[in-house]
């Protein structure tokens, strides 16, 4: 009777391990569907891409560039601090979307600035800490979601907050993004940029941004909150 008691038990055991497996062989299949998907265009947001500091190679550090002060660096460890209090607050202003995430991540391109400016040690990340300025990168994303709609397709937020001396190393305007007004974005093609500047230009004239910077790329400069309210590189009808 006893060994017929361990038999049943064994015989369970094997069926559920069993069921187990093809469930787990199921999920397996199920997530590399999804993995499949995400690789058609547009399946999967490109907000979502694995663009980290540490995915991109130093080729080399700039030659030269000025350093960046105790106060400075100061300022840019405040920021960092809020990043869950920014994340927090961009995804509940836009529905969770993942365009919040690229907001704090420095141009890839001037990584090697970054860090001459910086130190090698510094966290590739840039959060205003002035909090009244965060506004502006919300509404930025949402204008970005809104473009997603409408089938123009953003390839990578790659400018928001730029402090100095970050931003006079890379040329930037110091008029723009050291006040953490405006973001940078390039589309996936000319048409989509052209198309995504038509819609600002309608948003400009109903007060709803301040600035357009159109760019011999694929990029545009979404002036939200700009202290200068106007175009360039290209003018609105």
């Amino acid at each position: 009777m006893i060994k017929l008691v361990n038999i049943c038990i064994l015989i369970l055991t094997l069926v559920s391990f069993s069921s187990c497996q093809a469930s787990s062989d199921e999920t397996g299949e199920a997530l590399e569907s999804i993995a499949d998907n995400t690789n058609e265009a547009h399946d999967r947001p490109a907000c979502l891409l694995n663009m980290s500091a540490s995915s991109i190679p130093l080729s080399h550090f700039a030659a030269q560039c000025a350093k960046a002060d105790t106060r400075q660096i100061a300022e840019v460890n405040e920021g960092n601090t809020k990043r869950d209090q920014f994340l927090s607050q961009c995804y509940a202003y836009n529905n969770n979307s993942c365009w919040c995430d690229q907001l704090l991540r420095p141009n890839p391109n001037s990584i090697d600035t970054f860090f001459c400016t910086y130190g090698e040690t510094q966290t590739h990340q840039l959060i205003h800490p002035d909090e009244s300025t965060w506004k502006y990168a919300f509404e930025a994303v949402k204008i970005v979601e809104e473009f997603e709609e409408k089938n123009i397709y953003t390839q990578i937020i790659y400018n928001w907050w730029r402090p100095e001396p970050y931003n006079k190393n890379v040329g930037g305007s110091a008029t723009r993004h050291p006040f953490g007004t405006s973001i940078d974005v390039r589309f996936e093609t000319k048409e989509m940029q052209n198309q995504a500047f038509d819609e600002l230009c309608k948003m400009r004239a109903d007060g709803r941004i301040r600035a357009i910077g159109y760019y011999t790329t694929t990029a545009i400069h979404l002036g939200i909150g700009d202290n200068r309210a106007n175009t360039w590189g290209k003018s609105c009808p």
